[in-house]
């Protein structure tokens, strides 16, 4: 009776499995973007008084998102940012120099309105990647940086498949490009991005 009962909890536990699997493969969804790159702030400021500042850019790339539930999941980011660093002079001169920038995240992802709704609402939080590349830091100490990242989302179904949505994340993380004209400590930056897309879920 004992082992009867056990197979029969295993029979309908496959069964579960086996009807939840394609319900799990249709919450993954694949995202591509494109937006704007807004630096807060200036990125450096030597000790001479010259400042390195990042140009505003085009922002474009994809999200890879999985919802456990309709108010849970995980999102993995990929931004290219192709920009100019600015070098204003202390004799009042400008310098451009190219200076692009790519920004990957993972983050945990809350719906305050649940993605099933006709208008959802999300935010999220997570690590953050930036490399930097380009004839601006050909010769930087420093073209690596860890950080974190935080976002919110407001998205809009548009049928049972597609969706659109409206981003806006936080890329938080501490920058040295050369210590041999700046402070030894890394400074913080702030660097924002808005972008909107379109979500196509994968697995059908």
């Amino acid at each position: 009776m004992f082992r009867a009962s056990i197979r029969m909890t295993v029979l309908a536990l496959a069964a579960m499995l086996s009807q939840a699997a394609p319900a799990v493969a249709q919450k993954f969804s694949i995202s591509p973007t494109i937006g704007v790159y807004i630096p807060t702030s200036e990125l450096l400021k030597a000790a001479n008084g010259d400042e390195f500042k990042q140009e505003i850019g085009l922002a474009v790339g994809g999200r890879l998102g999985l919802d456990f539930s309709p108010r849970f999941g995980i999102l993995t980011t990929v931004t290219y940012v192709p920009s100019d660093l600015k070098l204003d002079l202390a004799t009042g001169q400008q310098v451009k120099n190219k200076a692009n920038l790519l920004f990957s995240s993972a983050r945990a992802t809350f719906y305050v309105l649940p993605v099933t709704s006709p208008v959802w609402f999300s935010v999220n939080g997570g690590g953050s990647y930036v490399r930097r590349s380009g004839d601006a830091y050909e010769g930087a100490e420093d073209k690596d940086d860890i950080g974190g990242v935080v976002g919110a989302a407001v998205g809009f179904r548009l049928g049972h498949v597609l969706s659109f949505y409206v981003a806006a994340d936080d890329y938080i993380y501490g920058t040295r490009i050369d210590a041999t004209s700046l402070e030894a400590d890394k400074q913080t930056q702030n660097d924002v991005q808005l972008s909107f897309g379109f979500g196509i879920p994968l697995g059908h």
